[in-house]
């Protein structure tokens, strides 16, 4: 009994929870309506300015009907025969749209040229983004030529599929995941795609199914479309996630999903149905305490820098991939040198049109002996062992432990510092990725990073506090 009646407190929560949520998030009739409309507008009006031979296809989260309330962009995909070379249809498609950015009146108009797979126009006007994307029309995951193709199967396949109380649910699994920061599979955070939390809700019917079966995931599989195994998919497809395309059994939709985003999923849908709470959708921005900050950093006897620069001018899927990268050669680095590095967290910083990015490198062993230990090799490779000697300039008595010759020599680098300074210096030798060799990078001690980021370094020390 008493059981029962928990239960039906917790069912009540949720219930509360989930009504509030959607009131905020849920658009209203005028906000779909007004949309729609703008996307109407958009298709006439490139209908008319393309031969008849091109299609003018709303793709996306408007079109789908799984927008968020004030967050929609607008995605329009301009399909071409396949008679057309592959260049003409991103040299056209870009032409046509820009045409059209250019006649449509507007308060503040701007545009770049974005890249996926291929390029496609960007526009920002009065608020709103829309996406112009050069593709081919397909009726078939076959026919694709580019990744961008899809897309328009995607749409098809949703639109047939999902039930209006559906889309609800979506938008509660989109919310979810934005409060808990691993929405978006673009390559600065690795998380879900909004295809991907609409498929998801395909195959739980709703969110709160969803977070019952998440909550016992490890490494999930999916494929509501083609009757593959679980062995077939885990041998097709190596990656923490699985969910099998409906529109084309040889593409992952999850693969984007790291390890760590699926982690932080599965904590948090545990942590939801245990006790529901709207501060999962809308996480409470903590106010920065400056005490509780200084008292951390004095109890890790750690040393933390920053590494700060101009966020280079190139597109987030292949910048973000490429700082992780970075992060991974200071690890590796540093180990190469005997110091350990506890962590690296990388942000960016807006300021009106431009950005900094800045990466946080927490030393554990930060300051190292004049002295290190040579290992030579074994005694009996005399071979070896004589040229060890000259190179280390070895003196009787020979030093040996076990069955090894040991000399000792001096350390490059005495200081976590200077080996950043010497990483930041030699960028070829230690490895950097293209787009961060020629950029200008400083580095900031703690002092400064509290000055100027302290808002990420609290974030930072919040996560990995010390009791």
């Amino acid at each position: 009994m008493i059981r029962y009646f928990w239960i039906m407190i917790i069912g009540r929560n949720y219930e509360k929870v989930i009504k509030s949520v959607l009131k905020k998030i849920k658009p209203s009739e005028e906000e779909v309506k007004e949309y729609n409309s703008f996307m109407d507008y958009i298709v006439k009006e490139l209908n008319e300015m393309t031969p008849k031979d091109i299609e003018i296809k709303p793709v996306g989260s408007i079109a789908k009907g799984t927008f968020l309330k004030g967050d929609a962009d607008f995605d329009i995909f301009i399909l071409f025969p396949k008679s057309y070379y592959v260049r003409d249809v991103e040299s056209l498609g870009i032409k046509w749209a820009k045409e059209f950015v250019k006649k449509l009146k507007a308060k503040r108009k701007k545009i770049e040229i974005a890249y996926a797979q291929h390029p496609y126009l960007r526009a920002f006007i009065d608020g709103k983004e829309i996406d112009f994307v050069p593709s081919y029309k397909i009726t078939d995951s076959s026919e694709v030529e580019t990744a961008v193709d899809r897309s328009q199967l995607h749409t098809e396949y949703i639109k047939a599929h999902m039930t209006e109380e559906m889309k609800d649910e979506v938008r509660l699994l989109k919310q979810f995941l934005k409060g808990i920061g691993i929405y978006g599979a673009e390559g600065k955070v690795m998380g879900f795609s909004g295809y991907l939390c609409e498929l998801l809700i395909l195959a739980h019917s709703s969110f709160l199914n969803l977070l019952e079966s998440a909550s016992s995931w490890k490494n999930p599989c999916y494929d509501i479309e083609h009757g593959l195994s679980e062995v077939n998919m885990r041998e097709k497809f190596k990656a923490p996630m699985i969910f099998v395309d409906p529109v084309d059994e040889n593409r992952n939709v999850a693969a984007a999903v790291s390890k760590t985003s699926l982690s932080i999923f599965i904590h948090y849908a545990n942590k939801f149905l245990k006790n529901p709470s709207e501060k999962f959708f809308f996480p409470i921005r903590e106010r920065i305490n400056f005490g509780w900050m200084k008292k951390q950093l004095s109890m890790r006897d750690s040393k933390i820098y920053l590494l700060e620069f101009d966020k280079p001018n190139v597109v987030d899927d292949i910048l973000w991939p490429q700082i992780y990268k970075l992060s991974s050669k200071i690890f590796d680095n540093a180990k190469r040198y005997d110091f350990s590095v506890f962590d690296v967290y990388s942000f960016e910083k807006k300021k009106g049109e431009k950005s900094k990015i800045g990466m946080i490198v927490e030393f554990e062993v930060h300051s190292l002996p004049k002295m290190r230990k040579i290992y030579g090799p074994p005694i009996y490779i005399m071979e070896d062992v004589e040229k060890f000697i000259e190179k280390n300039k070895v003196t009787e008595p020979i030093w040996i432990e076990n069955e090894r010759i040991l000399a000792i020599g001096k350390r490059k680098f005495c200081e976590a510092k200077e080996f950043l300074k010497d990483f930041i210096k030699n960028r070829e030798k230690y490895g950097f990725p293209p787009n961060l060799r020629k950029i200008n990078i400083k580095i900031l001690e703690t002092k400064d990073i509290v000055k100027k980021y302290p808002e990420y370094l609290y974030s930072y020390l919040k996560v990995r506090n010390i009791p």
